[in-house]
């Protein structure tokens, strides 16, 4: 059996989108079977395919042909030399309980459809045990933490939630920003062209999305802003940037239509936990310090 907590990225998903991440080789014919006989399950109810979920609901999948993407291995690590290296270049704190990783621009934290490395592939041979309590996106660079035992797992889960861990993010955007601010509104899915993304939204429509942002620094038309997220939406900083403050985030190839860098310049720069006294910080990626 296949247990999963949903985290806040996920919220509002649809089960069987979410499944399919956790077992990205499982066809779609034999996922919606798994549906049918109620070998899904969400909170201990069966559960339907086009449900939609919410942070902390508990998904079960009751069946011997799946593997999770997202669960620990119960056999020891295979210590392989070069994900060794990669853990290592991207270890910038641990202790007995936690450790943060400093996440590369490009590497995504969990397997997808069309991904076949990520994070976890390089936790899963160098850790026994481990426990994803946050996501950053794939393009996203900077401040992963991971729990080493379920009990921490689930402590750094409730402070998240109590608003008890603080995160710094730094962002490179294609306009000129003068002043500081806090945003306020509403996002929610929406479909242009086709695409599923995320948008601002009447409030009906969506979540209360919370930011404050601060200029740092100007390099031409372009400013380097301090991001602090006070929710948690998908895509949050990303949609603030492009629609609140119509200035999109360079290397955002979803809500950037001037797209000119390979890179996306957002960065989780600093976590602190204020219960513990902690605050870690990851250096700035290569592509920020050249431009």
């Amino acid at each position: 059996m296949i247990k999963h907590v949903v985290m806040q990225d996920d919220s509002g998903c649809r089960v069987d989108r979410v499944v399919r991440n956790l077992s990205p080789s499982v066809g779609y014919v034999f996922l919606q079977k798994l549906f049918r006989q109620g070998k899904i399950k969400v909170n201990g109810k069966k559960a339907r395919a086009n449900q939609r979920l919410e942070k902390d609901d508990l998904i079960q999948i009751f069946s011997n042909q799946l593997n999770s993407s997202s669960e620990s291995s119960d056999s020891p690590a295979s210590n392989d030399p070069k994900l060794q290296k990669l853990y290592e270049e991207m270890l910038i704190f641990e202790n007995d309980d936690f450790l943060a990783l400093n996440k590369k621009s490009g590497l995504a934290v969990q397997l997808g459809s069309k991904l076949n490395f990520c994070v976890e592939t390089i936790l899963k041979n160098v850790l026994d045990e481990y426990f994803l309590v946050h996501r950053l996106d794939k393009d996203t660079s900077g401040v992963l933490l991971v729990a080493k035992n379920r009990n921490y797992a689930r402590k750094l889960t409730q402070l998240f939630r109590d608003g008890k861990i603080q995160k710094t993010y730094w962002a490179i955007v294609d306009g000129k920003i003068n002043n500081s601010g806090v945003i306020r509104n509403f996002i929610g899915k929406s479909f242009i062209s086709g695409e599923e993304r995320m948008s601002v939204v009447e409030e009906d429509c969506g979540k209360s999305a919370v930011t404050e942002y601060r200029p740092i620094k100007k390099v031409g038309y372009f400013t380097l802003l301090e991001l602090k997220p006070k929710t948690g939406r998908k895509h949050q900083l990303r949609v603030h940037c492009a629609e609140a403050l119509n200035a999109p985030i360079l290397g955002d190839k979803k809500y950037n239509k001037n797209v000119q860098h390979e890179n996306l310049f957002l960065h989780a720069k600093q976590l602190e936990i204020t219960e513990l006294g902690i605050r870690i910080e990851a250096p700035l990626p290569q592509h920020f310090k050249k431009i």
